[in-house]
């Protein structure tokens, strides 16, 4: 097959579903399917490139930070991505597109041309769906026709969790949509956590409210967790606001704020690190959540969204309610003072991401869903072969 890719993220721009966009075009190319990625120009690559096979045709846009896109940045990648879509599919016979976000990717999908003669699949991740994110409440009441419009207009309708695909049913009930969960390539690798004293926490993620690391750092301060450092990977409008609160708490000297982070440097916080939070207030598949799974860290994270398809409390990591500073305290002195638990936590997270949470199985089940889009005969188990062996899918939860 013939594929395009839409994303108005992509590496080092944006989040989670940045780097899942491009691991999941590496993987179809390694399944012999060609692949082109529209794309956003960043700061010092605004050249056409190829990629690992992958053929990345890049245009402008004014985003007001590296994690942070705003109307403008929204806006401006539209406009210019519009152009280059009509050029791209009257020069390439794509045989399906696919778009990350339904917004604001996903309105590409209206502009004249001819990649509205062929089918597209939209990706929701989370932003994108009405309900998950309190601060965008008000622009999605006012897009929810268009949102419908561009779901219904779809081939397919893919969520990474199926905490997200009930939220998109509660806007688009008679929608068909799958679920698809996230994948993690990080390994886990050895460390020099024996020689040091102390525990390393980690956080990898944006600095935005709805990350909730203020509820962490708050924690932090508290009596019997005066052993713990924090390191936080990532960028964001709220960087100010923590280091402020971490100040404010006397616990600044114990933080350290290391701002954008490359793969290969989150690699080594990876390894180093002995415990990973994810304290989000919503959350769809976390890729940082994969990604610590997969470096064999025990997990503490909010009982919210996709996360409780990946943790279960007690099992493989400890979950607390969002914003709750008391609770989140006490679960990390509970790791913080049982090893044997840390390793138990750990153990049965490199276990499931070895087993369950595979790029290459991610890969098949959007293979079968565009060989489907082309009306080539695939059968229907590649599917529910994948949700039988996945945690979290289980029970009726996976859907096509």
């Amino acid at each position: 097959m013939r594929l395009l890719f839409i994303n108005y993220e992509f590496p080092p721009v944006g989040g989670g579903a940045a780097y899942a966009s491009l691991t999941l075009a590496h993987e179809l190319v390694r399944l012999n399917h060609q692949i082109d990625f529209l794309t956003i120009a960043t700061d010092g690559n605004t050249a056409d490139e190829f990629i690992d096979g992958i053929h990345v045709h890049r245009v402008r846009a004014y985003r007001r930070g590296v994690h942070e896109s705003g109307v403008i940045g929204a806006l401006s990648f539209l406009g210019f991505a519009a152009t280059r879509l009509r050029q791209l599919a009257r020069a390439n016979r794509y045989d399906a597109y696919h778009y990350y976000f339904s917004l604001p990717t996903g309105l590409l999908t209206f502009v004249p041309g001819e990649h509205r003669r062929q089918p597209y699949v939209v990706s929701l991740r989370g932003s994108d769906v009405p309900g998950y994110d309190p601060a965008l409440n008000w622009p999605h009441r006012s897009l929810l026709p268009i949102t419908r419009r561009i779901w219904r207009g779809a081939y397919r309708v893919v969520t990474n969790s199926a905490n997200l695909r009930q939220l998109a049913l509660n806007s688009a009930p008679d929608m068909a949509i799958d679920v698809i969960l996230n994948a993690t390539s990080m390994t886990a690798t050895c460390s020099a956590r024996e020689t040091r004293t102390g525990l390393r926490v980690l956080v990898v993620s944006r600095l935005i409210a709805r990350k909730g690391i203020d509820t962490l750092i708050l924690a932090l301060a508290k009596p019997g967790n005066e052993d713990l450092s924090l390191d936080i990977a990532g960028e964001g409008p709220d960087g100010g606001t923590l280091r402020r609160l971490a100040h404010a708490c006397g616990v600044a000297g114990r933080i350290r704020f290391h701002g954008f982070v490359s793969r290969a440097g989150l690699a080594a916080l990876y390894a180093d690190a002995d415990i990973f939070v994810l304290s989000s207030l919503a959350e769809s598949c976390s890729m940082a959540l994969l990604e610590a799974m997969g470096a064999g860290l025990p997990l503490v994270a909010t009982r919210v969204g996709g996360t409780v398809e990946l943790i279960e409390h007690g099992s493989n990591g400890l979950l607390f309610k969002p914003q709750d500073v008391e609770e989140l305290a006490a679960a990390l002195h509970t790791l913080a003072r049982n090893p044997a638990l840390r390793e138990r936590f750990a153990a049965a997270n490199r276990a499931l991401a070895h087993q369950h949470f595979s790029w290459r199985a991610v890969a098949r089940q959007y293979e079968a869903i565009f060989q489907r889009a082309m009306g080539q005969y695939v059968p229907e188990e590649p599917l529910e072969a994948a949700a039988d062996d996945a945690p979290g899918l289980r029970d009726g939860r996976h859907h096509t």
